[in-house]
């Protein structure tokens, strides 16, 4: 090990390093949270303060704060040695630099290029823009690195191959291209958006056409640097305000993103484009549990918040759709009058992903000829996420599509002999739900069914005797008791299918709204000290009445002693 690498060790904890890219909670001596390398909802990623490692239990990916950086940024060693060295404030040996130009150099490079053209004469066409558009204040062009590309052919080339940038490099960062003539700038005549990753680091450009043919927006193509399937714009920006504010803002693109971030909607990234990826989904599970779709009103934006908010929700966030205006996009809406007004109320009416979903396909629904193919459309959201997840939907889609609950559920996880055209007829009445009645389900303890469910440690470490003293209600209780047994929630899920018991499921979607009253899994000991307090009121109570007919032992007046003494000392509130 060099010098160089012990000192970086020696001055960064691996803990906050992750933490910038994973929400880890204190387990033991270790922390724990969702890998960030494959797709999971119960925490298997383990991360060691004293021995600076982390490791999967899911994928068996491991290592040290090297490796960590290297494989969630796509990094060499010599990359993520600079990276972690510039935050340790270490000076790194000449023999141990980069031997040539990092390509980070160069996109920096570029972009202060580009934003030097933008405050140029030829510049003014850009700014003409900016200007109409209301992005031209100083303070946000600086905040954003907004720039312009020259419509001349070798531009940025030039500059570049004079500070000695080889067309290796260029080529690699994306800058240019090889024509018939030579090499030639790719981007031309466009005001510049710089795409920085998560860290910060920058990896590609995104242009915006001024005046004359091509596409309104180009990107940088995938490379060495870029890959548009890790990458979500502002990321950088916004993942501080996202872990304050618990939520996300997504929209689809530039301009979207830099209204709301200059309204104060700091949350906000932008997929950059409707086809988000599990990659970018994964990205926001790492910072929050809530998701907000705000992509355009159009109909393209209509089906891509469908495709979008079913891969956000399998992630394990809770994905709510925030409808605006029909012909209006986020940055039309905030720059209208009362636009902060209306986009604040568009935000606290934001539909749950199914009510969406059922809202979206509305008119096909009502139509005969078109109700099949709306009913399938729904179904096959519902099955992509797990019974578990679909579970808190299913009363409310089983009534829009004139199904019974127990035939919905069929056709979503039965041995595929239930068909959708076997069971919506053009004249099928609209059933009520008759799903199982869990009105007298104290929430609470759902909620710790839910903790439970979802923390394999948790379940491995409580002590069942200890916890199933806390539920006071037979089925919910019984649930628990279920959870804790040792056997896999995969498992426990199909039993219950395969016998028609849909009661845990109703639970377990009761406690999972319920859990986030108290913080999500991190609320765990706040519920448990609750409900000990309630349990202990039930026993006082019942004592009260053994006393009040005589019927109470000298132990049980000492135990009511001590009893009102407790819950006196915690308020006795109800």
């Amino acid at each position: 090990m060099s010098d160089s690498v012990r000192l970086i060790k020696e001055r960064l904890d691996i803990v906050e390093l992750i933490g910038e890219y994973v929400r880890l909670r204190k387990a033991g001596k270790n922390y724990q949270g969702l890998c960030p390398f494959h797709s999971e909802k119960t925490p298997s990623f383990s991360v060691s303060q004293e021995r600076q490692t982390y490791h999967c239990f899911g994928c068996n990916r491991g290592g040290d704060i090297f490796s960590f950086l290297m494989e969630i940024e796509g990094l060499d060693f010599s990359e993520a040695l600079e990276n972690l060295a510039g935050r340790a404030g270490v000076e790194l040996p000449k023999q141990e630099r980069l031997q040539t130009r990092s390509l980070s150099d160069v996109m920096e490079m570029a972009s202060q290029w580009f934003r030097d053209r933008l405050r140029e004469s030829d510049g003014e066409v850009a700014r003409a823009y900016l200007k109409r558009r209301n992005l031209c204040a100083p303070e946000i062009l600086e905040r954003f690195s907004i720039g312009w590309a020259p419509s001349a052919w070798d531009g940025l080339w030039t500059f570049l191959r004079k500070k000695g940038v080889t067309e290796k490099d260029a080529t690699d960062c994306g800058l240019v291209m090889q024509g018939k003539h030579g090499v030639y700038d790719r981007f031309r005549g466009r005001v510049i958006f710089p795409i920085r990753d998560g860290s910060g680091r920058l990896v590609a450009f995104g242009g915006r056409i001024i005046d004359g043919e091509g596409a309104k927006y180009i990107n940088s193509p995938e490379g060495i640097l870029y890959s548009k399937r890790r990458t979500l714009y502002l990321l950088d920006k916004a993942k501080q305000s996202i872990r304050e504010k618990k939520r996300v803002i997504l929209v689809e693109g530039y301009m979207d993103a830099l209204r709301l971030q200059i309204h104060d909607y700091t949350e906000t990234v932008a997929s950059l484009g409707t086809a988000l990826t599990e990659e970018q989904a994964q990205q926001l599970n790492r910072l929050s549990d809530r998701c907000c779709i705000c992509y355009d009103a159009d109909a393209a934006g209509q089906e891509a918040t469908i495709r979008s908010m079913y891969i956000l929700q399998k992630t394990g966030l809770s994905v709510s759709v925030v409808r605006i205006p029909v012909g209006k996009d986020p940055d039309e809406l905030l720059q209208s009058a009362d636009g902060h007004e209306l986009f604040e109320e568009a935000l606290r009416k934001a539909l749950p992903l199914v009510s969406y979903h059922i809202a979206a396909r509305r008119s096909l629904l009502d139509v005969p000829e078109t109700r099949k193919k709306a009913t399938e459309d729904i179904v096959e959201g519902l099955r992509s996420l797990g019974p578990v997840d679909a579970e808190p939907f299913l009363s409310k889609a089983s009534e829009a599509l004139g199904l019974f609950p127990h035939v919905l559920r069929e056709i979503l996880y039965g041995n595929g002999s239930k068909k959708v055209e076997n069971t919506v007829s053009r004249d099928a009445p609209v059933q009520k739900s008759t799903a199982p009645d869990c009105t007298d389900c104290p929430a609470m303890e759902a909620a710790l069914c839910f903790m439970l469910w979802r923390d394999i440690k948790r379940r491995r470490e409580s002590e069942p005797h200890v916890l199933l003293g806390l539920f006071s209600h037979d089925t919910v209780r019984a649930v628990a008791e279920a959870i804790l047994s040792g056997s896999s929630v995969q498992d426990l899920e199909s039993q219950w299918l395969s016998m028609g018991e849909t009661a845990p499921l109703h639970i377990l979607a009761l406690g999972g709204e319920t859990a986030d009253t108290f913080g999500g899994l991190n609320g765990w000991d706040a519920l448990v000290s609750e409900l000990g307090r309630r349990r202990d009121k039930r026993e006082y109570e019942d004592l009260k009445k053994a006393m009040q007919h005589g019927a109470a032992t000298q132990e049980d007046i000492e135990r009511f002693r001590e009893l009102a003494v407790a819950l006196k000392g915690m308020g006795r509130s109800n």
